[in-house]
């Protein structure tokens, strides 16, 4: 019990602002689609310096200590690792279906640290590591799936079937953490090094665009010993996408 409620504990604070609701989208042929770059930048003065966080296992393989990744910015102040969606769209482009998404565990850390995936897609795990990883996964503290992964060089293959924001961790493993985010449309993507994001193909019109970020802020440690956030941040702008054009859209984070 001591363990899934550390879990439940984290995963809602990844769920706690968005809910990840399913609805129906219509998938069409999208003509004259125009695209939609965001650039999501830090503006809350210096950038916070974060911790290393513990290794308390294996540290022969996964070493002493591993860089914090909840708060990634570049020289310019764009911010890696956020995810911006359009919300609640109704139709547009075919989803790439047969195409799966690969997460890895390797050097004892999750990667890519935050992605997105579709809904009805494969989700391909891969441990690069020669000791047991596993994949604790929940939406809202409802476990999504769990697998273990006790042989290097091994793939574990899930069907995606929910949406919504999943927390991911590591029984073995208190330092690692990471996020995926499950649609089921195809209009999503992770800012870069530069903290940019580009969704295309994207029919004319009017849409909320939103970008979710983990928080960096740590308010504790569970009975693991796992370190425990503050609340995601989300943040969300109207733009009009025009025909074979690109509406620009500028997030601040503080």
């Amino acid at each position: 019990m001591k363990r899934f409620s550390s879990l439940f504990f984290v995963s809602c604070l990844a769920a706690s602002i968005w809910t990840g609701a399913a609805y129906a989208y219509d998938e069409v042929d999208v003509a004259d689609g125009g695209s939609i770059m965001g650039h999501v930048i830090w503006k809350g003065g210096t950038v916070p310096k974060l911790d290393p966080v513990k290794v308390q296992k294996n540290q022969d393989v996964c070493g002493n200590e591993k860089p914090s990744e909840a708060l990634t910015v570049g020289k310019d102040g764009g911010v890696k690792f956020a995810v911006g969606y359009i919300e609640k769209i109704e139709k547009g482009k075919k989803i790439v279906r047969g195409q799966s998404t690969l997460m890895t565990q390797k050097n004892c850390m999750f990667g890519p640290h935050v992605f997105t995936i579709v809904k009805g897609t494969d989700l391909d795990i891969l441990n690069f590591d020669p000791v047991l990883h596993n994949i604790n996964t929940a939406i809202g503290g409802i476990q999504l799936f769990n697998k273990g992964q006790p042989n290097k060089d091994t793939t574990v293959t899930i069907r995606m079937r929910k949406v919504g924001q999943v927390a991911v961790t590591c029984d073995s493993h208190t330092h690692m953490q990471s996020y995926f985010s499950i649609f089921d449309h195809p209009y999503h993507a992770v800012t870069d090094d530069n903290g940019v994001f580009t969704i295309d193909n994207v029919p004319l019109g009017k849409y909320t665009v939103k970008v979710w970020h983990e928080s960096w802020k740590v308010t504790g440690k569970d009975d693991d010993g796992r370190l425990i956030y503050d609340k995601p941040v989300e943040l969300s702008q109207e733009v009009t996408v025009p025909a074979k054009g690109t509406a620009h859209v500028n997030f601040e984070l503080k």
